[in-house]
């Protein structure tokens, strides 16, 4: 036994009055959401920095190994993490862990962006800038500022040493934006470290703000339109073009094109169309808004869902299945007649109606048998999300904390995202990036992208509260 020094008593008093100080001021800390705003934006600009596009896969990689050893740094155990590989990219999937009174969770964003040319933008698309009240940077909207959000969230909720009831699961995926492939084999392969009795999804849905900066009105994602694509392909034996032929292949898809522009799908309103319209009349004003009350009625009138399509290219694709040219390809050289012209069609198909079917109305519109009209790859369904009263009364109190007054309307993607795939697995995926944008925002894909300062931090608190309310 070693022998007491003088003062040793009183460095044990003094010991006993500071650690229970320096604890209750780790919890302020903790409890404190402002001191978690530097963390977010930390993680955002680390995400955003890093020019994670199809193009540079080494890059997605580096940027997931760097997401799961800072979590690994905070407390997340090895067995906790998990990478899946699709082609040459991973997919991060962390596991916070519950007492299991719960099937799990899952939370899920991407970490994937277009790819954007530095010389096109103001400023260098790969640098978090903040100017006037926003983050500008590529994949600040869609969809680093979910991923950061979720990243952060995970780390506050350990660092308070919460304990859920259920299992959080987040996925990171590393190529929504190009194949999906993440999410498929996650799905495919790896069902096991996914399943759970819902997701949430910060792809997708969010607020809408007014001219003055307020929510007026918000959206959860709850199904989303079927990706297909097809070739229109004519093909003859070609020849001389001092010697044109009557069968030119340019002109008989050209053709086939026209009658493919001027014909409109059926108008279908679903359950989840249909309380879109009702909930966003209230929050839309004009002739646009009274034509949205119309169209979400039992039996709303033709003449109406006509003009309502006319008025909105939004609206037209929320109610009809669209199928639009976006490629061509045709001849070999200016002086010889095309032996093949083939032109690449995007659907996007209405839940409930098949590519089969699709597929069949587009032979009628070409009407020439000399059009072939194929299938690329094969789209399964995905089922709408049910509207859920527990889900919906949990979000109504949420957002009602976070966003006032600003209703909720179920929505439709005329896009797709991950929760396609895993609507599939038969698990409802509700979207909802806890973002609110005004109409000069939009700007996912495009140059400038960027998002407000304040709509990204509310969004963190948001989830914060989302992840604690529905982890029990």
């Amino acid at each position: 036994m070693f022998p007491r020094r003088p003062g040793y008593n009183g460095l044990i008093l003094l010991l006993r009055l500071l650690v229970p100080l320096f604890l209750l001021a780790c919890a302020a800390a903790a409890a404190n959401p402002d001191s978690y705003d530097d963390l977010a934006r930390d993680i955002l600009q680390e995400l955003v920095e890093i020019r994670s596009s199809e193009t540079f896969p080494e890059n997605t990689n580096r940027l997931l190994d760097g997401v799961a050893e800072r979590l690994r740094r905070e407390g997340f155990a090895e067995d906790q993490i998990a990478f899946v590989r699709s082609g040459p990219v991973n997919n991060l999937i962390v596991r916070y862990k519950g007492s299991g009174e719960r099937k799990p969770l899952l939370v899920m964003a991407h970490i994937d962006v277009v790819d954007a040319d530095p010389d096109a933008w103001q400023a260098d698309p790969f640098t978090l800038l903040t100017k006037g009240g926003y983050y500008y940077g590529r994949g600040t909207s869609d969809n680093k500022a979910g991923a950061a959000t979720l990243i952060a969230d995970f780390i506050r909720l350990k660092r308070e040493g919460y304990q859920p009831k259920r299992d959080l699961i987040m996925v990171l995926t590393g190529n929504e934006e190009s194949t999906m492939a993440g999410i498929t084999a996650i799905a495919r392969d790896h069902r096991e470290l996914i399943d759970a009795e819902l997701a949430f999804n910060t792809d997708a849905g969010g607020g809408e703000l007014d001219d003055e900066g307020r929510p007026r009105l918000l959206s959860i994602q709850m199904s989303e339109k079927l990706y297909q694509s097809f070739t229109f392909t004519v093909t003859n034996p070609g020849g001389h073009s001092s010697r044109p032929r009557p069968d030119n292949a340019i002109y008989q898809l050209a053709r086939a094109l026209t009658r493919l522009e001027t014909y409109r799908f059926p108008v279908q309103v679903n359950e989840v169309v249909r309380e879109s319209l009702r909930v966003g009349a209230e929050a839309t004003p004009g002739e646009v808004g009274e034509l949205m009350a119309q169209a979400a009625k039992a039996q709303p009138d033709p003449d109406v869902l006509r003009r309502l399509a006319a008025a909105d290219a939004g609206l037209n694709a929320s109610i009809r299945t669209t199928c639009v040219a976006t490629m061509l390809k045709a001849g070999v050289a200016e002086n010889a007649l095309p032996r093949q012209a083939q032109a690449t069609v995007n659907c996007r198909i209405l839940p409930g109606t098949t590519p089969e079917q699709v597929q069949a109305t587009l032979r009628e519109i070409v009407a020439d048998p000399a059009v072939k009209v194929e299938r690329i790859g094969e789209s399964k369904p995905s089922p709408p999300s049910p509207l859920r009263e527990d889900v919906m009364t949990k979000l109504r109190t949420l957002s009602k904390e976070f966003f006032g007054s600003a209703p909720i309307a179920p929505s439709q993607s005329t896009g797709a995202t991950d929760g396609l795939r895993v609507r599939q697995l038969g698990i409802p995926v509700y979207g909802f990036s806890g973002i609110a944008t005004g109409p000069e925002d939009r700007r996912a894909h495009g140059l400038d992208e960027r998002l407000p300062v304040d709509s990204f931090h509310r969004a963190v608190r948001f989830w914060y509260q989302l992840l604690k309310e529905f982890g029990g």
